[in-house]
């Protein structure tokens, strides 16, 4: 036990590093040697300590005890359910795992479960010191429940078996996902590999390679058939899809919350695809139908492939019926597998085998980028419309979050601005087309913006963390500069809902508290490791909603053509950069780590993890070997 506990030890420490993966071997040796041999440093801890205990005539101190507090900054405790458990971290400990249930002026306590861990995100040494209880070695095939605990399943879930033979349970084919739901809380994966047919496959046109990570969750899914990728927002996972329906002999049914979402993958699937795609599922003769999680359940054609995109919604009552749909395969998608239901094992079971990594090691490799969150507190709605005002002083592509309809006309008319709700048509066109939006809660979900800057909230569902984490993580699809999100709350509002705060500081966001008459700062609960300046003090002038220049701009004549535009406005920031240097040094090769200085990466991984550069090679923009890089001219007819 005492091992058990200095390797936990350890774990917290190197989670403090966590700003230094690519230095990981470096860091856990100096975080070692810390751990284990710097008397130095605990000396001067423990004078620091008592110091402060003599400042507040607070003279009584053990400094044994403060010796195992050193060894062990950390605290268990059971949790309100079976597997589960609460984790109590020291403020100053940057580490962050599972949901953060609750915050004291010196300690952030965490909930910690099974999900958490096959998620990707705890530490070998924590798993052992939380004591999960060993999972039943049982497995589903088909109807039946088989393995060699079948007896002991049996003993704890009777109802959901109608017959014993052979050491086998047939399960009751009306509370099948009931039983599934069950056996995950529990703490066990039922799925066994049932590979995809060779008979299924295709290799049809897609214009986009899978990063490693894509390749890894494809993998599982050629294994078992049906899988939940749960990668954070702006990683891929629509590309994932899009890569399996290209892959998979149709027809095809992807189910998602909302109209606009609806345009979303329909754009996406031309763009990339030959596949005949439609909104309309009473149609026949078509590869790959799109449709709302409503209309879906209207569905009676039988599916090779099924995609729920924001899977995290199918736990619903009326939704889960979604799971009846004829179909051989199915992958469920979402970056927030969490429920304010708690029912989060409805998710798993209702899609398969779960497929994540934890955020942390995707800002590390500079995949997602790293925004603030600033929180302003006003005294009522005068002051919230008029910090509104002030944040559109500075113009950026800005998406204003509000669930209110009326709150929503009336920000819309004030500062003329468009307003996307319900019954808006051509949502996402509107969204891309304009630099500030007023948008409803229809784009809570899967909105993929390039050129997103800020997102400025006024108006939301009360304490929903995840509903924050969507909104919040629209940023993460911006490829410029890492963005800005802004809260602005009364004092009330924030009493009652800053518990939304949670789900941000969960995944390691900055929040800086922004109070009238007081110094900002950071929100309790937050790691001391990263720090945020404070914002520009902005020009005072009168907010006018017009069209900026684009970012990406285009030198090379060659790529104003229509044609080449079309493909330059699927691309993200970094990968027009990067087309455009070559087309104005076109008769240059450059290597990889010449390139990554040139476009201000600080590795050459950074700019491959940025920049697909298979894709831009189908799109008959670059050509690339091993080597060098250069524009493609001959693919345009140039030479």
């Amino acid at each position: 036990m005492q091992q058990i506990n200095k390797e936990l030890s350890k774990d917290l420490l190197v989670s403090h590093l966590r700003d230094s993966l690519d230095k990981a071997t470096s860091a856990l040796n100096e975080f070692t040697k810390l751990a284990e041999g710097s008397q130095e440093l605990r000396e001067w801890a423990t004078n620091e300590i008592a110091k402060y205990a003599l400042s507040i005539r607070a003279s009584k101190l053990d400094k044994d005890e403060l010796e195992n507090f050193f060894k062990y900054p950390y605290c268990i405790l059971p949790g309100k359910h079976e597997g589960e458990c609460f984790l109590a971290i020291p403020k100053f400990v940057d580490a962050h795992f599972g949901w953060l249930h609750k915050v004291t002026p010196s300690f952030n306590i965490f909930l910690v479960n099974q999900y958490v861990d096959w998620l990707g995100e705890l530490p070998a040494a924590l798993k052992k010191e939380m004591k999960f209880p060993d999972p039943l070695d049982v497995h589903l095939d088909g109807e039946y429940l088989i393995g060699p605990e079948t007896e002991k399943a049996y003993a704890k879930h009777p109802m959901f078996f109608t017959k014993q033979k052979d050491g086998r349970l047939l399960v009751d084919k009306s509370r099948h996902f009931e039983m599934l739901a069950a056996l995950i809380k529990d703490g066990i994966l039922p799925f066994i590999p049932k590979a995809v047919s060779k008979e299924d496959f295709v290799d049809l046109k897609c214009d986009f390679e899978l990063r490693d990570y894509q390749k890894e969750a494809w993998n599982e899914f050629l294994k078992f058939s049906n899988i939940g990728a749960f990668f954070p927002p702006s990683t891929g996972k629509t590309y994932l899809g899009i890569y399996a329906l290209t892959h998979i002999i149709g027809p095809h049914l992807v189910v998602v919350p909302s109209r606009l979402l609806i345009e979303q993958w329909i754009e996406r699937i031309e763009l990339y695809t030959d596949l005949k795609v439609t909104n309309d599922i009473k149609k026949d003769g078509f590869d790959v139908y799109v449709t709302t999680y409503q209309t879906g359940l209207k569905s009676n054609r039988q599916y090779k492939l099924k995609i729920v995109d924001e899977v995290h919604h199918l736990p619903a009552n009326e939704f889960s019926k979604l799971s009846t749909i004829k179909n051989e395969y199915s992958i469920g998608l979402s970056a927030t597998p969490q429920r304010e239901d708690q029912r989060e094992e409805y998710i798993f079971a209702l899609t398969g085998k779960p497929v994540g990594l934890a955020w942390e090691q995707f800002k590390k490799l500079g995949i997602i980028q790293n925004p603030p969150m600033h929180v302003w507190i006003v005294k009522n709605e005068t002051d919230r419309t008029k910090q509104v005002e002030k944040l559109l002083q500075e113009e950026q592509k800005t998406i204003i979050f509000c669930d209110s309809i009326e709150m929503g006309k009336t920000i819309s008319k004030r500062f003329d601005l468009p307003h996307v709700h319900g019954g808006s048509k051509e949502k996402l066109a509107t969204i891309k087309d304009t630099l500030v939006s007023v948008v409803s809660r229809v784009g809570d979900e899967g909105v993929s913006l390039s050129d997103i800057e800020r997102v400025i909230e006024i108006s939301w569902l009360h304490g929903s963390r995840r509903q924050e984490l969507q909104r919040f993580t629209r940023l993460l699809h911006g490829r410029g500069a890492q963005g800005e999100a802004h809260l602005i709350m009364t004092g009330q509002e924030y009493e009652t809902d800053h518990k939304r705060l949670f789900g941000l500081m969960d995944k390691g966001f900055k929040i800086v508290l922004h109070r009238e008459g007081e110094k900002e700062k950071s929100f309790e609960g937050m790691p001391r490791a990263q720090t945020i300046k404070a914002p520009k003090e902005r020009k005072e002038k009168t907010f006018s909603v017009k069209q900026e220049t684009p970012p990406n701009v285009i030198n090379h004549p060659i790529l104003s053509l229509p044609g080449i535009q079309k493909k330059l406005n699927t691309l993200n920031k970094a990968e027009v950069q990067l087309v455009n240097l070559l087309f104005q040094r076109e008769k240059e090769e450059f290597t990889r780590d010449g390139l990554a200085i040139l476009l201000g990466f600080s590795t050459a991984d950074s700019l491959r993890h940025s920049i697909n550069f298979g894709k831009l090679k189908k799109m008959q923009l670059i050509h690339y070997t091993s080597k060098t890089v250069k524009a493609d001219l001959s693919l345009i007819g140039l030479t």
